[in-house]
């Protein structure tokens, strides 16, 4: 073999050495990509971490999915609330494709109410749609008059969930009346929020209300399918 040929042999074979080398490295980065939790270039959610107890407030009794008192896939779904709920939108319509999600930063529950007052007099809810109010995190002087007026607007054959707020000492006292209502109004339902999130703190941002990474809008939008499962109309 003459002293070029060897030349470009060896220099074939150097080069598919390099070719292997990056692409041995290309697809290690990819793999890695995709493995971390804060990676957002595919399709992929994060299942909520098995060991967090999602708190819907049902006594302990986690009811099939879609086999509560009666199957609330059959109607139609209204999510109103926060910054939070606007963060979880696209997490929340993948878990729950009948629903409607209106989420507004800085939303009060007084806007709650004026939403739910609006929707009603367009035609917008159903005679038995299922009403999701998540409007517990902004707090002002009312917050709890008008939760109760949330509650007192619900006809019979709709239902009702609450969820409670986290991060601030002054959502305590919202949070302790969202906690009351199933004991009072049989078609309330409780999304505690509150204990839910409060078990994966990594989850939050610094201010320890707003969520920070995927996997709590994942979980956000676990709390409400779950106490969609034992939720109960008005009779």
């Amino acid at each position: 073999m003459s002293r070029r040929r060897q030349k470009a042999k060896a220099l074939r074979t150097i080069l598919i050495a390099v070719a292997l080398f990056f692409g041995v490295l290309a697809a290690s980065v990819v793999i890695q990509l995709y493995a971390s939790p804060d990676f957002k270039g595919f399709s992929r959610d994060p299942a909520p971490d098995p060991t967090v107890t999602i708190h819907t407030g049902a006594d302990g009794q986690e009811a099939q999915e879609g086999q509560g008192p009666f199957n609330w896939k059959d109607h139609q779904v209204f999510v109103i609330g926060d910054s939070l709920t606007q963060g979880a939108r696209k997490e929340i319509g993948k878990a729950i494709d009948n629903a409607t999600v209106d989420g507004k930063v800085g939303r009060t529950m007084a806007e709650g109410v004026q939403i739910l007052q609006d929707w009603k007099e367009s035609g917008v809810l159903t005679y038995d749609a299922i009403i999701v109010i998540c409007l517990a995190n902004n707090i002002t002087g009312t917050t709890q008059s008008d939760a109760q007026t949330i509650v007192d607007m619900i006809e019979p054959g709709q239902s009702l969930i609450m969820m409670t707020g986290h991060g601030l000492s002054n959502m305590a006292p919202a949070n302790e009346l969202i906690r009351s209502f199933p004991n009072t109004y049989n078609f309330v339902t409780l999304a505690d929020w509150d204990l839910t999130i409060a078990q994966s703190p990594s989850l939050l941002s610094s201010d320890g209300v707003h969520i920070a990474r995927n996997q709590g809008n994942v979980l956000y939008a676990e709390l409400i399918l779950r106490a969609l499962e034992v939720a109960k109309p008005r009779s």
